[in-house]
């Protein structure tokens, strides 16, 4: 007797073969709610929202400072934090890499307040019993920007010179890429400047996004806004993710005196989603504090000024319904 085949086979979710284990589970790391790729925090919670919960893994992001350019070293200090957290693979790259190290800020505790209460015995967790290993795992952290994290505890950070050569730092990236299936954040802040060209660099970032969109790897770049047009145009191309920093002056009678940079979305990419990517590209705020990175959209402030509502009433009750020009009862 022939039994019934089913054409229905289950799949696992991040999964594109059938009936295939489910995907490693990294630390730092989750699904993504839009695809099933897996992603990462850039350490700033409020960035993270801005770009889809989080950056996902095998993609770049390119950061063109602006002006002075000093809040940029703020965004890589917490991507670099966040990979030291959770144990992550990070290699570096550029003159300012190395006080980048000596000031990374350090991480707060997840349950300050519940350290000092004694803990729960497990009979008591009735409700929640099920999100008992979710309290112990984090996908990103909030930073102290008060304390550093010490020069022992940055064991898996990896720092090229600045001055090696470019194949050379191409080599040293794809071997700690390759030799570990824990996920590698690079970071290169500003390579080859100010000794820009167009074709040899082009060809370093097109090799680069080349090694790094193979296995678990996320990458940060970072370059002043004075490169030439068409090199910045070119890196937009190869870049999931690019964004503009901007820092505002520090003048008490600013209108921005609240914060200290603006952050203009370039480019947000939809990596392997089957919907048109509808990212929100407004323009951003933002607002470092000693605990938390505030990131907040740009909007007009209400116009609250009693000049403006009474003059709008006179106004709307000079053309009313009433016969003349004074006013009336029968005016609204």
């Amino acid at each position: 007797m022939l039994t019934p085949v089913s054409g229905f086979r289950k799949l696992n979710v991040g999964s594109t073969t059938p009936n295939a284990p489910p995907p490693t589970s990294l630390k730092g790391t989750r699904l993504s709610l839009h695809s099933s790729l897996q992603q990462t925090s850039t350490g700033i919670q409020a960035l993270d929202l801005v770009l889809g919960n989080g950056v996902n893994l095998s993609s770049a992001t390119l950061f063109i400072e602006r002006d002075r350019g000093e809040y940029t070293p703020q965004f890589a200090r917490h991507f670099i934090s966040e990979g030291v957290s959770h144990g992550h693979t990070v290699v570096c790259c550029g003159e300012r890499v190395e006080q980048w190290l000596e000031t990374l800020p350090t991480p707060i505790q997840q349950d300050e307040k519940q350290e000092a209460e004694p803990d729960l015995p497990e009979d008591q967790l009735k409700i929640a019993w099920r999100y008992k290993r979710r309290i112990q795992a984090r996908y990103s952290h909030s930073y102290d920007l008060s304390k550093h994290i010490p020069s022992s505890q940055l064991t898996t950070c990896h720092v090229i010179p600045s001055s090696t050569p470019a194949q050379e730092i191409l080599d040293q990236i794809s071997d700690n890429i390759t030799k570990t299936d824990n996920v590698v954040r690079v970071i290169l802040d500003r390579p080859f400047f100010p000794d820009l060209e167009d074709s040899s660099v082009f060809r370093f970032h097109y090799q680069l996004r080349q090694i790094t969109n193979t296995k678990n790897s996320v990458l940060l770049c970072t370059y002043p806004d004075c490169i030439p047009s068409s090199l910045s145009f070119s890196l937009s191309s190869l870049y999931n993710n690019s964004m503009t920093i901007n820092s505002l002056p520090r003048d008490k009678t600013s209108v921005y005196r609240d914060y200290h940079g603006i952050i203009n979305l370039n480019k947000v990419d939809n990596m392997c989603s089957f919907t048109s990517p509808t990212p929100d590209m407004s323009d951003r705020f933002f607002k470092i504090q000693r605990k938390k990175f505030i990131v907040e959209k740009m909007h007009l402030p209400p116009d609250l000024s009693e000049t403006v509502s009474r003059s709008s009433s006179t106004n709307s009750g000079s053309g009313g319904c009433g016969s003349g020009g004074g006013a009336s009862a029968l005016d609204f």
